[in-house]
């Protein structure tokens, strides 16, 4: 398995024998670098932006990416946490995993687990990990219970109740990302259309009193 940690800047600080091996690369051309110099990554601005995210909002990722190993395009999984000094992050430490094999699979399984199979939004499951990662740290969480959604199903038939929570939810995702949207009504009801919303504060704007300018250009005060 291959380690790496990097800096905020996203600088590599160090690696094991086995990431070094991987890429065929040595100790002191990675030290100082990312990816993106390295020209590790297929798609370079994927695997940027989540750990972006997770310096931000503290919340570990896993993710699947395809990356150039000794001139081969192979599939990787890789499990990102932040890495704490005195309650501040000041990087990251990853681990990853060749899948390239069992990439269609692993998949299967993964979306089976984490996902609610009507939304794609994530499950209760992946909101309580979330959570844990969360406490003790500014958040919001808007809930959104849909009105009436009994009566689109009574009305219309369940089928027609399924697209009402696909269209909500596709809404969400393109305002707030899959990484803050989850369906927290208990997936197993036809007539449950409670959605959640949960992110980091990040921003207060405003010479008095706590203006939080959220994604999406909404403001909370």
């Amino acid at each position: 398995m291959g380690v790496f940690w990097k800096d905020r800047q996203r600088n590599f600080l160090g690696a094991n024998q086995y990431f070094l091996d991987y890429y065929g690369l040595t100790l002191p051309e990675v030290i100082g670098h990312n990816d993106d110099e390295l020209g590790l990554n297929v798609h370079p601005e994927n695997f940027q932006e989540s750990e972006m995210q997770l310096l931000e909002d503290g919340v570990p990722v896993k993710e699947r990416g395809k990356t150039r190993s000794r001139g081969r395009i192979r599939e990787i999984m890789i499990l990102k946490a932040p890495v704490y000094d005195q309650d501040q992050i000041v990087g990251l430490i990853g681990f990853f995993m060749d899948i390239t094999n069992t990439s269609k699979q692993i998949n299967r399984l993964e979306n089976e687990a984490a996902r609610d199979d009507l939304t794609s939004l994530k499950n209760r499951h992946n909101f309580a990990r979330d959570f844990n990662y969360l406490t003790g740290k500014p958040i919001l969480a808007m809930m959104l219970d849909v009105d009436h959604f009994k009566k689109f199903n009574d009305n219309f038939g369940h089928r027609y109740g399924d697209e009402v929570l696909k269209k909500i939810s596709q809404a969400l995702l393109k305002i707030y990302g899959i990484g803050h949207c989850y369906r927290y009504g208990g997936t197993n009801s036809w007539c449950s259309a409670t959605l959640l919303i949960l992110t980091r504060l990040r921003k207060k704007t405003g010479s008095s009193g706590k203006n939080w300018n959220m994604p999406g250009s909404w403001i909370f005060t």
